[in-house]
This record gives structure tokens, sequence and C-alpha cells, in this order.
């Protein structure tokens, strides 16, 4: 589970200092899971928007083990909670499962394209599977990072490796590092989405950009003087169009 908790304060039997991506056990709404801290946010803002969460201790070896369990025996349900979404005739796919760590919870990943009113499916697998039942539909991203693979630089995928909170990765992104067309295939990931990688370096781009001259205005340095045509922010070089048609590389 993914879940906000507060980087500093006390929620529960743990006081913070919580550090960001750290497992811990918490129990909300009756149910003990694990949950990821994903971001800094305010606590007493949190315990006003979600009172029932409670931080019960942090991961544990043993709660390794007991996690790694709980997957084997939340999987042995996908075939048959599967079956049951083609006898609904419900157009989404059940991807992965997870079981809370008391087991009352199933939780059900899946996608699927627009809204799904499975309604009389969960009271059918609520009976069938005796537990409570969370169905939560994931984007292209979050099924990428379930399923894993290797990117474009043959590196395991960063979402399936390290990453836990799975920020939007924008057009200007890629435009402030002149990363090609924002069009391009090749700055999809294998979720066909932009790549996640994109976000790494964006902000020093534009920091360092900002620094130089904007394309089309007229510079003058040591070395010549002419209208920008490009930028090459990491060396910090400057194209250059002087007033005879050449062009010429200088340095700020």
């Amino acid at each position: 589970m993914r879940i906000k908790i507060p980087t500093t304060g006390q929620l529960g039997n743990v006081a913070g200092d919580y550090k960001i991506g750290q497992e811990l056990v918490i129990e909300a709404d009756g149910i003990m899971e694990p949950a990821i801290v994903l971001c800094e946010i305010d606590c007493s803002k949190l315990v006003q928007e979600q009172k029932t969460i409670n931080v019960i201790r942090e991961f544990t070896d043993q709660d390794k083990a007991t996690k790694k369990q709980l997957k084997t025996q939340a999987v042995s349900f996908l075939e048959k909670a599967r079956s049951k979404v083609f006898r609904h005739g419900l157009d989404m796919k059940i991807l992965d499962a997870d079981l809370s760590f008391d087991q009352k919870k199933l939780t059900l990943y899946f996608s699927a394209d627009g809204r799904i009113d499975f309604r009389a499916l969960v009271a059918d697998m609520v009976g069938d599977f005796n537990k409570l039942i969370r169905l939560q539909q994931v984007g292209p991203r979050e099924e990428t990072k379930l399923f894993g693979g290797f990117g474009k630089c043959g590196r395991q995928l960063c979402c399936a490796s390290f990453l836990n909170n799975l920020d939007n990765v924008t057009l200007d992104m890629a435009e402030v590092q002149d990363a090609g067309s924002v069009k391009s295939p090749k700055l999809a990931g294998c979720c066909g989405k932009l790549m996640c990688c994109l976000s790494y370096e964006a902000n020093l781009y534009k920091d360092e950009k900002a620094k130089l001259p904007k394309v089309g205005s007229f510079f003058k340095s040591k070395d010549g003087e002419g209208k920008v045509l490009s930028q090459n922010v990491l060396e910090g070089r400057l194209t250059l169009e002087t007033k005879d048609g050449k062009r010429i590389e200088v340095t700020v």
C-alpha cells in the first residue's frame, strides 16, 4: 500500500523521523498492512484528513518474510478472479493482487479503458473469497511497474526497481533538455508514456538554461557576436550566426 505518511511527528506507536521510501507497518480503517513513505506533508493536516491511520512499527526482517509469503497467497486468487471477470462480462484485465497483513483484505489491481461498474463483481468476490475486496484501477505506468522489464538504456525499468512515486513527466521536461521532438517514439518508455528519466535532470537543465542567452537573441563575446541559434547547456556554449551568415561556437 502506498499512503501519505508525515516524515516528522508521530502517528501511533512510532515517532518520526520517517524517510521517503521507508517501509512501515500501519493500521488503516482497521486493516493492518505495509505502507511506503512517499512525500513530506504536514502531520496535523494528515491527522485531520486520515484519522484512522496508525503507524504500528518500522518494517522488520520478519515483516519482509511475511510480505513475501502473503504475496504468494494473494497471487493464488488471480485465476479465480479473472474467471469471475469473464463471467460478469467486464472489459477489464486483472493484473496483480495483494493481501493485507491480517489477511482481511484482498486488493486486486486491474487495467481497463475507461470506468468499469464492478459492484456486482465485488459482491461476488466478497461472498466467495470471504474477504474485504478492493479493486484498484491502474494506468499504463503502474501496469508496467507491476510487470517490470528493461528500458532502452539496457537497465531494469526505474519504475520496477527503485521508483516508489510515479510523478507526472511533462512535455516541458523533454523540451528544456532539447531531447528531440516531443512526439518522437524515442522518448516513450515501455508503458507508452514519456520516460520517467526525463524528469531526473529537468530542473538542472532549466536552471542552467536560464543563465544562457535565449535562442533568437543577440549575444556578444570575446570569441565573436551574432544571433543565438542554439545552446549547449551542459558545456555552457552557444552557436551563433554572424552578420555575414557564418556559424560560430562561443563560450558564455
